[in-house]
């Protein structure tokens, strides 16, 4: 049975030793053994020689690549104290032949660097959360350096994580403009690196030909048929909808309540044939109507003569346009109707939108000041 899935953030207190491999340092790589079928676990333990426990922690970057196809699938997990375990099942999709497992070591940990683009000189920190599914988000701040530059340093988490800004003023109102990135996902020049090769497949069903493969291999860090695999092994059962999958994985809090309309698209087109959301909504909930905002033009959503809440990705959006979003990128639509006691009970009800989630690209805008950002791999997952 898979494992269930287990994702938390931690802040590290890394040590203040400056410890930096050096050109002698080489990684080592141990396999419980070379020859695999699918449905068989590959055991690695990975450390460097001469080994040094007090380490920085570092990431540790597996690229596997099939020999003969070119086709490579991407992983990475964190490096600490100098060694790191791995353990990868082989998914029946995946077809006989020689693979090279190469490991990278980059000196950076995960981090997460950005700028506040729109700040001014009395704005010295700003607030965020980071959340993963239903468990509880983490809360805190990070201090503004000159220029509007903060970072988030020595995060681990598996998976993919949402982190959402907010002013350190607190206000209903978000019009935070922020750019995000993750070093880690940048090019980089490994500090060492190693290749080791395994087969899959009975020895019967291999050509005597692919032996001669692996000796005129060479490794590239750029490569025409990468497959982004860092999605970790998720347990299905039968009768899960996608829409089940998705509301245990992106709804929480007050959101999630037996009292809202919940609209998805999974089987339907329905929303492609209007123009924007505002449009489709008037048409499907009775008491919704759109009116003019007289200071700037822009449509607003009313319901019982008062205003609608709209919430996008779970934050509340009080300068929403529908032509923000694209109905295309809606993934789920959550209606609450005014007065239904739940914490979103504003005279003019709420709505949820929530778009389609891409987590397995790094530092995905979703808005000025919300992102989805790629941990690490999970120890025990699937390769397929």
């Amino acid at each position: 049975m898979a494992p269930v899935k287990i994702i938390t953030i931690l802040l590290f207190a890394l040590s203040s030793l400056q410890v930096k491999a050096t050109i002698s340092d080489t990684l080592v790589v141990i396999f419980d053994r070379q020859q695999f079928v699918q449905g068989d676990s590959i055991e690695m333990e990975v450390y460097t020689e001469p080994f040094k426990s007090n380490q920085p922690a570092q990431t540790l970057h597996l690229w596997i690549e099939n020999v003969k196809t070119g086709q490579r699938w991407k992983y990475r997990y964190p490096f600490l104290k100098g060694r790191h375990k791995v353990s990868l099942k082989i998914n029946d999709s995946i077809p006989n032949g020689i693979y090279a497992f190469n490991f990278l070591l980059q000196k950076k940990f995960l981090s997460i660097k950005g700028k506040l683009n729109n700040g001014t000189d009395q704005d010295k920190e700003i607030n965020y959360f980071a959340r993963s599914g239903k468990r509880p988000p983490i809360i805190d701040g990070a201090a503004l350096q000159p220029g509007g530059y903060f970072e988030i340093n020595n995060l681990y988490y598996t998976d993919s994580l949402f982190f959402g800004f907010s002013p350190a003023q607190k206000s209903k109102d978000n019009r935070l403009k922020i750019s995000l990135e993750t070093p880690i996902d940048s090019a980089f020049i490994p500090e060492t690196s190693v290749t080791e090769f395994i087969t899959v497949g009975t020895e019967e069903t291999q050509n005597a030909s692919n032996d001669a493969l692996k000796y005129n291999y060479v490794f590239s860090v750029a490569g025409k048929k990468d497959k982004e695999l860092l999605e970790e092994l998720v347990l299905k059962t039968k009768g899960k909808t996608k829409r089940k999958k998705f509301e245990e994985e992106n709804v929480s809090g007050l959101f999630d309540s037996e009292n809202s309309i919940t609209l998805d698209f999974y089987d339907s087109d329905e929303l492609n044939s209007y123009t924007d959301i505002y449009s489709y909504l008037v048409n499907k909930m009775p008491g919704l109507r759109i009116e003019t905002n007289p200071e700037n033009g822009q449509p607003l959503l009313y319901w019982r003569n008062d205003k609608t809440d709209i919430y996008v990705d779970e934050f509340a959006d009080s300068d929403f346009s529908p032509y923000s979003i694209s109905v295309q990128n809606i993934e789920m639509i959550k209606i609450y109707r005014p007065g239904n006691r739940m914490g979103l009970d504003g005279l003019g009800g709420a709505i949820a939108i929530y778009t389609k989630r891409r987590s397995t690209r790094p530092g995905n805008k979703l808005s000025n000041y919300s992102f989805y950002v790629k941990g690490y791999t999970q120890k025990n997952t699937e390769w397929k």
